[in-house]
C-alpha cells in the first residue's frame, strides 16, 4: 500500500529550519524522517509540502509532490513521526477509512478522496488540519504515545538515541592505526582514518562514510561522519552527526552539522542544529548551559532541557569570534557578528553585538554568495533553489521589520 508523507502546521515550531525544507527533510540524528522510510525499504510514493517548497522538494527526491489526487489505498503519515513509532504492516491491513490523532494533530490516516483533497489543501497553505472535519469510519487519539515530534528542541532530546540506532551494526572494521575503545561497532567504509585517531564506542557505534578524512582527533559515539567529510586535527566530536562534505574542527558535542557546512576552525558547538551551506567563522561558540543550571527557555517556553544551544538555518554565516546565547534561533542566510543574545531574523546582517545597526541582507547578495559557496563544493544552484531563496526572502520580510532590521549599508 502506498505511503504519502505530509507536513502539518507544526512546521512553524521548527522554523527557521523549515523555511527551506519540509518537516520530513529535517535531520533527526543522521537521517531525516523521509530517509528513515527509505532506509527501511518503504520509500513514500508521494509527498505533501507547503507550496513554496514544491519544486525544490521534487528536485531533492525525484518523486511526486502535491499531486492532485490520491486513491483510497494511500496511507498518509505525518512527516514528524518516526516509522518505528508506527506499525505500517498492520495499518495496511485496515480496509476502512481511519484517523489516528495526537490532540489536534493528524498522525496517520487512510482517507476518502474528498478528505485527501482537504488535507492536501491545508498542507499547501501551511495551515492546521481540523481533524474534526475528517469523515472517517474510525478515529483514535493516541495522545502522548504517538511518537510525534512537536518542537525544535525535540531534535536535541532524541538525538543521542537516534544516532545510537542509526550507527548500530554487527559489523566492525576498526581502521588501522586508530585506537578503538568499547564494544560497539566502528564502520569505516572507504574512509581515510589517520594513525592517532581515538574512536570511543563505549556509549555507541561510530560510522565513517566513504571518502571521509579523519585526522588525529577524538570521536565519541554514537557518531556519524558523512561521506566526503573532513574532520581536522585535534577535533573533539561527541554524540553528533557530521554531514556530507562538511569540514569541521574544534569541539562539537551533541549536535547536528548538516551537509556542505563548514566549521573548519576552533570553537564550540553544543546541543545545536546547524543547517546546510552554513559557514561558522573561527572561534564561533554556542552557549548550551545556563550559569544557574536551570532549564533553557525558548520563546518563553520551558524546553524541559538544561542543555540547548542554537538552531541555525541554511546558508547562515558567522564572523570570527561570534558568540550565541543558549536557545537562539538563527534565520536563513543571516550574517552574524559578535555577541548574539536574541533570535536573528532571516536575511539579516546582525551587528548589534559589536555596536552596529542590524540591516537587511540584499537578496541579490544572498543569492550570489550561495552560488559561490555551492561552486566551492562542485555544486550548481538550480532554478528551483534560487526561487526558494526568493520566496523565503519575501515570506520573512515582516519578521525583519518587527525585529527592527532596516534596509541600509552595514558598517562596523
Amino acid at each position: 500500500m502506498p505511503v504519502t508523507l505530509f507536513e502539518d502546521h507544526h512546521w512553524k515550531n521548527f522554523a527557521p529550519l523549515t523555511l527551506t525544507r519540509a518537516t520530513f527533510n529535517v535531520k533527526i540524528g543522521a537521517r531525516t524522517i523521509l530517509e528513515e522510510y527509505e532506509h527501511a525499504g518503504r520509500r513514500p510514493v508521494s509527498l505533501l509540502a507547503r507550496k513554496h517548497l514544491e519544486e525544490i522538494t521534487k528536485e531533492r527526491h525525484g518523486c511526486e509532490v502535491n499531486t492532485g489526487s490520491h486513491d483510497g489505498d494511500t496511507i498518509f503519515v505525518n512527516g514528524l513521526v518516526h516509522p518505528s513509532a508506527l506499525d505500517i504492516d498492520r495499518l495496511e491491513k485496515i480496509t476502512h477509512t481511519f484517523a489516528i490523532t495526537s490532540g489536534n494533530r493528524l498522525v496517520v490516516a487512510r482517507l476518502s478522496r474528498k478528505d485527501a483533497e482537504y488535507l492536501s489543501k491545508c498542507v499547501r497553505a501551511g495551515a492546521a488540519v481540523n481533524v474534526k472535519k475528517l469523515n472517517v469510519d474510525k478515529a483514535t487519539d493516541a495522545g502522548q504515545e504517538s511518537g510525534i515530534l512537536s518542537d525544535l528542541w525535540d531534535i536535541i532530546r532524541v538525538l543521542e538515541n537516534s544516532l545510537a540506532m542509526q550507527t548500530a551494526s554487527g559489523e566492525r572494521s576498526d581502521p588501522l592505526g586508530a585506537r578503538v575503545t568499547g564494544a560497539a561497532g566502528v564502520v569505516a567504509e572507504g574512509a581515510e582514518v589517520e594513525e592517532g585517531a581515538v574512536l570511543d564506542t563505549r556509549n555507541g557505534g561510530i560510522y565513517i562514510g566513504p571518502g571521509a578524512q579523519v585526522a588525529p582527533c577524538r570521536i565519541t559515539g554514537p557518531a556519524y561522519i558523512g561521506a566526503g567529510a573532513q574532520v581536522k586535527q585535534f577535533s573533539v566530536i561527541e554524540s553528533s552527526y557530521i554531514g556530507v562534505s562538511c569540514r569541521v574542527a574544534g569541539e562539537i558535542e551533541h549536535s547536528v552539522i548538516s551537509d556542505y557546512t563548514n566549521k573548519a576552525h576552533a570553537g564550540f558547538v553544543g546541543h545545536s542544529y546547524v543547517g546546510e551551506w552554513v559557514n561558522l567563522g573561527a572561534m564561533t561558540t554556542t552557549s548550551d548551559l545556563k550559569m544557574t543550571y536551570g532549564n533553557i527557555k525558548m520563546g518563553g517556553t520551558d524546553t524541559g532541557l538544561n542543555k540547548v544551544g542554537a538552531f541555525v538555518a541554511d546558508m547562515a554565516k558567522t564572523s570570527i569570534g561570534t558568540l550565541t546565547y543558549s536557545g537562539r534561533k538563527i534565520g536563513v542566510s543571516s550574517h552574524l557578528h559578535g555577541l548574539v543574545a536574541k533570535d536573528v531574523p532571516s536575511f539579516s546582517i546582525w551587528g548589534a553585538g559589536v555596536g552596529a545597526r542590524n540591516v537587511e541582507l540584499e537578496l541579490s547578495s544572498a543569492i550570489e554568495t550561495q552560488r559561490k559557496m555551492m561552486g566551492r563544493r562542485g555544486q550548481t544552484m538550480s532554478k528551483a533553489y534560487e526561487k526558494m531563496i526568493k520566496d523565503v526572502f519575501l515570506m520573512t520580510a515582516v519578521e525583519r521589520k518587527k525585529s527592527g532590521v532596516r534596509k541600509g549599508r552595514f558598517s562596523v
